[in-house]
């Protein structure tokens, strides 16, 4: 067996004379469909100083905790509604249920109710976020470790470290307007609507505990940090569904004028309430004029999907802001060709979605991109048979 395909992985916890050997729990028919560790992964080390944390009452805040602490969860049916949670070795996350067999005793308990969803989100991640390259961390599945009298026998997801939530950041220096826009917690989830996924627990006031900013990405500096340059991510996927027909005719931006539910979505549109982007409305409004083009594009392009259609709308009407990352998916978030043909329409006439996508620099120095079309555009082009091309890219 290869050495990164482990079956196995060894937590240290600092001040604990003993390695504790954890095994991959298993998950009926998702077992074996997680991303293996990576090698760095097979021996995990926790810091004795504030190793653990919880998500508080109220503001949702993390609340750190020792280890002493992990040793009585799940023992008081009412005690505690969220799971434990450590960074291990700098680069990943455990999640934890201790004392398990207590745990599993009632489906009544709050213990119980939080060891549902660490199950839900870790087979949510197998079955349609692993590989897709969304902005959610990698799941390396659950694992199980008998810790005696430390915590009993012990559950804990393995992810990436994703960072710091935006609950905490949300006041502090880093809650700047480029972090708000640039980073995009907006633009984080019209992704995950893109491909279908609607995350389904965020909309009580600052509940952005799931949306969070890598402050420790190697190379980031803290200037970056400030300036919404941080790797972004969703975590948290136990009340999604990944069926979801997103219906807006807008993006999640500080619009001139407060979309009604007829072109949004619902959860878009709670996160533009939780971003503080509603606008008073203006008197001549472009998102009025956003809506009609879209309403016209897609009536004159019915075959052509809405997140396409979505795309050329941002560049047309919002180009002050950053558009989409390339970088969120390979296939769904491609680059976008638009093409005019002034005698015929005199407008956009038709998107086709290019699946050879250029590298990110390329996008962003290349001036008339005619270079990175088809051989067939760029004859056309220079026979003069259309009179504009342009590569809108995310």
């Amino acid at each position: 067996m290869p050495i990164s395909a482990a079956t196995r992985v060894w937590v240290r916890f600092e001040g604990i004379e003993r390695d504790f050997v954890a095994k991959q729990w298993p998950i009926p028919d998702h077992s074996n469909s997680f991303t293996p560790p990576p090698v760095d992964a097979h021996a995990l080390f926790i810091p004795a100083k504030n190793s653990f944390a919880m998500n508080g009452a109220g503001d949702r805040r993390s609340q750190q905790f020792p280890f002493s602490f992990a040793k009585t969860w799940g023992l008081h049916e009412n005690s505690y509604r969220d799971v434990v949670y450590a960074r291990a070795s700098k680069k990943y996350c455990l999640r934890f249920i201790f004392n398990v067999e207590q745990t599993l005793r009632s489906a009544k308990t709050d213990p119980f109710k939080a060891y549902v969803r660490l199950v839900k989100d870790a087979i949510f991640h197998s079955d349609h976020l692993e590989g897709k390259g969304l902005p959610v961390p990698v799941h390396y599945g659950i694992w199980a470790m008998n810790t005696g009298d430390l915590g009993g026998v012990v559950l804990f997801s393995l992810t990436q470290y994703c960072g710091v939530s935006w609950n905490e950041l949300h006041f502090t220096k880093f809650n700047t307007e480029a972090n708000r826009l640039v980073i995009s917690i907006g633009r984080a989830y019209e992704a995950l609507h893109d491909a279908g996924i609607e995350h389904g627990d965020f909309m009580e006031r600052n509940e952005f505990r799931h949306a969070f900013i890598d402050l420790y990405a190697p190379g980031l500096t803290k200037e970056d940090a400030l300036n919404g340059k941080a790797p972004f991510y969703v975590v948290g996927f136990s009340e999604a569904s990944a069926n979801h027909a997103c219906r807006r005719q807008h993006p999640v931006l500080p619009l001139d004028s407060y979309p009604t539910k007829e072109v949004s979505c619902p959860e878009l549109r709670g996160i533009m309430f939780l971003l503080e982007f509603p606008k008073t409305p203006a008197e001549a409004s472009i998102l009025a004029q956003a809506l009609e083009w879209h309403a016209e594009y897609s009536k004159r392009h019915p075959k052509v999907e809405n997140r396409y259609v979505l795309v050329a709308q941002r560049k047309r009407f919002y180009p002050q802001f950053p558009p989409l990352d390339p970088a969120l998916h390979d296939d769904l978030y491609c680059r976008v060709l638009i093409t005019r043909d002034a005698i015929s329409h005199g407008d956009e006439c038709t998107v086709e979605a290019q699946q050879a996508q250029p590298s990110g620099s390329q996008l962003q120095h290349t001036t008339d991109a005619t270079d990175l079309l088809p051989s067939e555009y760029r004859t056309a082009l220079a026979e003069n048979k259309l009179s504009r091309q342009f590569i809108i890219s995310f």
